[in-house]
């Protein structure tokens, strides 16, 4: 199966006038197959479909589920040989997804386009259509898209800015390399990196992961507020959303308000 589990890293970096901090945690993400889903389903006994169990993969948690047959076509892109969606599973009821990635492969196996799927801790949720038209340049191997943000992610990084998202992720690879920066007029302000190496998804591994990351949904959930505590102690400026629009006005008046 092509269908596997990465063990290894996520790095969170800032860089701006405000505030430089770097911190970085074990994680495992899974990466499935869509069209494998059937047969994990029937043969796993800790994972389901759409159904509760010790990990499980809803399609009510994505936007539109698992057919992107439309939102393709309405982008102009052509159907993948496969997809592959990189994301958290569910872990005992539970999960939050930062960001999920359909990687969409063409038949001689290279990525042609990718959808991100970015939640927020509002409610809110954004899907990203990145083809052709976002594409850039490669640089040694990795594939890149560009982006401008569309949702309100986190209330201390404000002002117009970019997605830039690097993938090194070979179908069937060994690794993955995912990483994502955000970049405004004055500088990227912001890197997330997941690395990781493959481990094949089995009832065996699912439960070694469950023993070395017990919980670890939620443990995303909480470093997120955990770190929103020190960047306000910091006295970042900081500003929640009327609505899940990014909040365009310029960190330097933010700060004024923010006082």
């Amino acid at each position: 199966m092509r269908s596997a589990l990465y063990t290894g890293t996520l790095l969170h970096a800032r860089s701006d006038n405000h505030a430089q901090r770097t911190f970085s945690y074990p994680v495992y993400m899974a990466a499935i197959d869509l069209a494998e889903l059937p047969a994990l389903d029937r043969e796993l006994r800790l994972f389901s479909r759409d159904r509760r169990n010790v990990f499980a993969l809803h399609a009510a948690d994505y936007e539109g589920g698992f057919d992107l047959a439309g939102l393709r076509a309405a982008n102009g892109l052509p159907a993948p040989a496969t997809t592959v969606l990189v994301t958290n599973f569910r872990v005992l009821g539970y999960v939050f997804n930062p960001v999920s990635f359909f990687l969409d492969y063409d038949a001689a196996g290279a990525l042609s386009s990718v959808i991100a799927e970015v939640n927020n801790t509002y409610g809110g949720r954004r899907r990203y259509v990145l083809g052709p038209a976002q594409r850039l340049p490669e640089v040694h191997g990795r594939v890149g898209f560009k982006h401008v943000r569309e949702l309100f992610v986190s209330p201390f990084l404000h002002g117009d800015a970019d997605y830039e998202l690097w993938f090194d992720a070979p179908l069937g690879g060994t690794t993955i390399d995912i990483a994502m920066h955000v970049d405004r007029d004055d500088g990227r302000v912001f890197v997330a990196r997941l690395t990781g190496t493959r481990r094949p998804l089995t009832d065996r591994s699912l439960a070694g992961v469950a023993l070395r990351y017990p919980l670890m949904t939620l443990q995303v959930i909480g470093l997120i507020h955990f770190e929103a505590i020190k960047l306000r102690m910091l006295g970042v400026p900081y500003r929640v959303p009327t609505d899940h629009r990014p909040v365009t006005s310029p960190p330097a008046i933010l700060s004024r308000h923010a006082r």
